[in-house]
Parts: structure tokens; sequence; C-alpha cells
């Protein structure tokens, strides 16, 4: 909960707990509900409306009303005032507890030296036809967003979801919850900066790149991006159209999730999935070739910025499958991760000779199923570079993007696990970066290489 919202509901109290208890009402009184309009409009200006606080917003108008009875004398309430008290009393709770239940995201610290600015644009790859259309003349039609080393934290703060009166419902319905529950989100602070100035100090960059799960959304693990580049990475996403939440293309087209243009039957499968990992390595193949572009454009803002030398790829779900998907066969790729990966839909070449570059999975022990886990344990077996696979106890699916920061109720939601979503991240985080910091810089892996830490973390080796 953040400050003025405490303080208005402090302020609510005593005209409370006075009604309560007698019908007397002090001159003095009217101090409080003044005080609490005051706040509330330092509230919305400085910290901004959330639907959350409703019910504050509401308790402080009735009492900011009833305040020019007591300041005149009307010393006594009306008859079953108490009544009145009781629902204010019931309405207070109720505004305390909203808040704390749905409180406004807050993302971990980035760690790293560097500001971050960022960019999202739209391209199109003339050079694929899009499979998921009728139309055959269709091109791949993808948005990208794009999060840098800055020079310093200037310019507009990016919103965690653009577009949020479309986003919020859409995000919202993939996951069973009501459509107006996400309408806060853009309300958490990012210190992420819309086309700043990119750093000049350690440039070149390593490029990672990013695929996010079925249905998911481009930024949904923005806490451990925001981590890598504070510490000197460029790191970019593609919003896999059509498997992902939602796309919202500058032309105002909007296309949401539909499964059964993706599957026969509407349920996803392994089978029918293959083309689909396939495709999302594509696009992650043609984002980097548009960044290379971008750094040989001497107008760009990231002109000279990237090194391609040092490519990693990380994933959640559907995206960890595609991330194995891309090692396997574009070279550019020097490193990847597995986020609780969906490797099912990975052709079955990738247990014969599987990804030859350095991998980390990290992951719940369940790992989707004892299908899935089967086969995740094979291709880690089956690795010849030094590899990791990471199993973080009382963890779920979605513990490894940031769904799990946003309310202390996801796990009675299902949407996550026992373990606590800050720690979770944390720890996920640290090893996150550990291991590219080793694949990509060189540095030393202490971390990776002692036993872990932390009591919940397994740590497999190969």
């Amino acid at each position: 909960m953040r400050l003025y919202e405490i303080i208005i509901l402090a302020l609510l109290l005593p005209p409370l707990f006075w009604a309560l208890f007698t019908r007397q009402r002090p001159n003095w009184l009217a101090i409080f509900p003044v005080g609490g309009a005051l706040f509330t409009i330092l509230h919305l200006f400085m910290e901004g409306y959330r639907w959350q606080m409703v019910p504050a917003y509401g308790l402080t108008a009735v009492f900011l009303i009833l305040a020019p009875r007591w300041v005149n004398g009307t010393q006594n309430g009306p008859r079953f005032s108490w009544l009145m008290a009781l629902l204010g009393l019931l309405t207070w709770l109720m505004a305390a507890a909203l808040p704390l239940a749905m409180p406004v995201p807050q993302l971990p610290e980035p760690t790293g030296p560097y500001a971050i600015g960022t960019f999202t644009t739209y391209l199109v790859d003339e050079s694929r036809p899009e499979i998921y259309t009728e139309d055959p003349n269709d091109n791949r039609e993808v948005m990208v967003q794009v999060w840098y080393p800055a020079a310093a934290p200037t310019g507009e703060p990016a919103r965690y979801l653009p577009d949020l009166d479309v986003a919020g419902p859409v995000i919202a319905e993939q996951f069973g919850l009501p459509a107006f529950l996400l309408g806060h989100i853009n309300l958490t602070k990012l210190d992420v900066w819309t086309d700043a100035p990119a750093a000049n100090d350690g440039a070149p960059f390593p490029v990672i790149i990013f695929s996010h799960g079925l249905s998911g959304i481009r930024m949904q693990n923005t806490a451990m991006v925001r981590e890598l580049v504070s510490h000197g990475y460029i790191v970019g996403a593609v919003d896999h159209t059509y498997a992902n939440a939602l796309s919202v293309f500058p032309d105002g087209r909007v296309f949401v999730y539909d499964p059964a243009r993706i599957f026969a039957n509407g349920d996803s499968n392994p089978t029918e999935a293959n083309p689909l990992v396939r495709q999302w390595a594509d696009d992650m193949a043609f984002l980097l070739d548009t960044m290379a572009g971008w750094n040989a454009e001497a107008g760009h803002g990231l002109n000279g910025r990237f090194d391609f030398s040092h490519v990693g790829v990380f994933g959640h779900s559907t995206g960890g499958g595609a991330t194995l998907q891309f090692c396997l066969q574009d070279e550019r790729c020097q490193a990847g991760v597995g986020l609780d990966s969906w490797v099912l839909p990975v052709g079955d070449g990738v247990l014969t000779q599987g990804p030859a570059q350095p991998f980390m999975f990290i992951g719940t022990p369940e790992w989707l199923g004892d299908t899935n886990k089967a086969r995740g344990e094979a291709i880690f077996s089956g690795l010849t570079q030094g590899s990791y696979n990471l199993i973080l106890a009382n963890t779920a699916h979605y513990d490894f993007t940031d769904l799990a920061l946003l309310s202390p109720l996801t796990p009675q939601l299902g949407l996550s696990g026992t373990i606590d979503s800050h720690y979770s991240a944390e720890i996920q985080i640290e090893y996150l970066l550990a291991f590219f910091n080793h694949t990509l810089k060189g540095a030393a892996t202490p971390l990776l290489d002692a036993p872990s830490p932390y009591p919940e973390l397994t740590i497999e080796r190969n």
C-alpha cells in the first residue's frame, strides 16, 4: 500500500470510531474528513487513481458532506447512527483489504549501474509468409520491444502494459479473472525510460532475446529484463503474433489469442506446437537480423551498441521450447535459458543432438508433467557444454514470470506456488544473471559452481 493511501485510511478511522461509541460530534472531528479529502487529492495527482481505493474515496466523500454539521454545532448524530457507523466500518475494512490484496506491483530493484531505456516497434518480415492466416499473401508481422543501457534516466517513463484499455481485460480473461482486475498495473514503478539516449560507456553490449509463453506477452518477464539491462545487456522481446495474449498494431488492428487458430481442436498439443516453436525461433532470428540493420544505421539510437558475437536467448514455457529450437538452428546463439520450458514440441532430433551451446533450465519440480519432465531431463543429460538444471521447490508455472508478483493472493488463485514470490524472483534473477555473465562476458561462476545457498533450490550440473 502506498503512503497517501495509508494516510487516507488512517484519517477515516477517528470519525468511524466516534460514531460507533457515541452520538457526540466535537467540532474538531471535522479536521479528519477535510484532511482525508486533501490527501485524496494529493494521492490522485501524485500516486494515481486505482479501483481498489474506491471504497475509501466514497467514505471520505460521505464524511466530508457530514463535516459542516459538526462544525456548525450539530453535536448529536442521527438516530440509528450506530448502524451507519457499522456500515462505514465494514466499508473501511473493504477499503483496506482491496489495496492489500491487489497492491501496486513492486518489481525487484535492478542492481546494475546502468539506467534503462526502451522502445517498441512494428516489424514485417517480407521473406516469411504467415502460417496462421488464411491469406497466402500475408507476411509475418510482429511487435517487438527492446530494452537497452541508457546514458541517463531521462525521457517519458515507460508503462508496463501499453494499450491497457484493450490489453488488461484480454490478459485477465486468459487467467479467468475479472476484466477490471489489471487496471492498476501501469502504476507500477519501472524506472525504465522510453527512447532515452543509449549509453556509450561499455558499448557494444551483448544481446539477449526473450520469448514469452503461449498466450503470454513480451513484457511478462520485465523484472528479469531490467536486471539484465542494468548490467549492460541489450534485451529484445518479440510478441509472437496470434499465439500471444494480444497484439495491437499501429494501424489499429488487434489480434487476441485464439487457440483454434493454432490447434485444430483448440487444445494445445506438442505435434501442432512444433511448427509454432519453429516460427517463434524464426521470429527471434528475424529480430536479430533487424537489430543488425539498426547497428549499422547511422541515424539509429542504438547504432554501434550491439555485440552480436555474444548473443543469449531465454524463454518461458513454449518460449523455452522456442529457445531450444533457436539454439539448435542458429549459430549466433551462444547460450540459452529455459524457464519451466515446454520441451515436448521441439523435434525429436534434440534428443540425439541437443544444442551445442551452454544451457540452463530453471523450473518447478513437476516441470509441466511427467512426460515433459522426462524429455527435459533427457535433453539435459545429452548436453555437451557446461549446463545446469535448477529446480526451485514450492513453485508453480507462473512463478517464472512477473505474474506471481502482482498480488499476495496468487497462490490462492492457483497462479503461483507457496514460495514467497519476491524471494523466488530474486533467486531466479541472480542465477540468470550469473549464467549470462559467465557465458556471454566470461565472468567467473562461483554462484553456479558452488552448492546452492538457498534450501529451496536444487542444482544439477552437466
